[in-house]
């Protein structure tokens, strides 16, 4: 008996059919972080296309290198906070390898901006990476000592993910192993 072979489209997906996939990501972010406006001393948070955030979050982990490849380049407040703001959703949304965007937004860790360290400390606390303790600690007592209040304080969030880690006793423990 002779059986021919069937090939389901949603399946095989050829190679340009996904280039073209992953183009649709990127553009989708670029027009995230256009339509992102930043708090200012008149409205104390983020304004944004609400519906693009949860398109951009509904990928999940396939939403991840987008977002990570714009924040790998990205060099104003704006978009750094935007790219922190989507890699916040995409968490919450339920992506599993998050945690592996460490290495590209390790490079904020310093930042001085209010808007970057609680997008960060945001990501920091629901990813629990053990490395970022000591940069959410230095945060934190910089913050304490030179205090920022307007348009609001990043130590609350800050604090809350210092707390999140105390409570996950694991993370403090493989950050003091090294």
């Amino acid at each position: 008996m002779y059986t021919t072979p069937v090939t389901f489209r949603q399946f095989n997906i050829s190679p340009s059919a996904q280039k073209a996939h992953q183009s649709s990501q990127c553009e989708m972010v670029k027009s995230f972080c256009n339509t992102f406006v930043l708090p200012d001393n008149t409205c104390n948070h983020s304004r944004f296309d609400e519906n693009l955030a949860s398109k951009i979050a509904s990928y999940k982990d396939r939403a991840l290198k987008p977002v990570t490849d714009m924040l790998s380049c990205a060099d104003n407040e704006k978009d750094i906070t935007a790219g922190l703001f989507l890699l916040n959703r995409i968490i919450d949304a339920g992506a599993q390898s998050a945690y592996k965007t460490y290495p590209v937004i390790s490079k904020f860790n310093y930042s001085s901006s209010s808007n970057v360290q609680t997008m960060l400390a945001g990501v920091y606390r629901k990813t629990l990476v053990p490395d970022a303790f000591g940069p959410l600690m230095t945060m934190f007592l910089k913050n304490s000592q030179n205090p920022k209040t307007v348009p609001f304080d990043p130590n609350e969030e800050i604090g809350g993910a210092i707390l999140e880690y105390l409570r996950n006793k694991s993370a403090v423990i493989n950050y003091s192993k090294n």
